[in-house]
């Protein structure tokens, strides 16, 4: 009996592909799209920490008004979490100003 589909060829793992392949697909395409600069302050970083919690909270709250059920909650929860990292963090800020 001829088969109509040949067999596939046998595959023989190769560590040296495998690891090309890695590097290939997984190296950035791109230079990152946050950098920092190395003269900024701890006050300035923990005050631009604050902004980019504030902000995130706000994304957070208004995607859950869009969500049901499960997701609604896991949204809400993300919202809680980052609001208490803001809190922290603008302590923290207070903690560093003279009193």
């Amino acid at each position: 009996m001829n088969k109509i589909v040949p067999d596939p060829p046998r595959f023989t793992p190769d560590r040296e592909i495998f690891d090309r392949a890695l590097r290939h697909y997984l190296q950035p395409t791109s230079p990152p799209s946050f950098t920092v600069q190395q003269d900024l302050s701890f006050e300035d970083a923990l005050a631009q920490i604050c902004d980019l919690l504030r902000c995130a909270a706000a994304t957070a709250a208004g995607t859950t008004q869009g969500m049901v059920g499960d997701q609604r909650h896991m949204a809400g929860a993300t919202a809680h979490l980052i609001d208490k990292a803001k809190t922290l963090a603008d302590r923290a800020l207070d903690c560093l100003k003279p009193h």
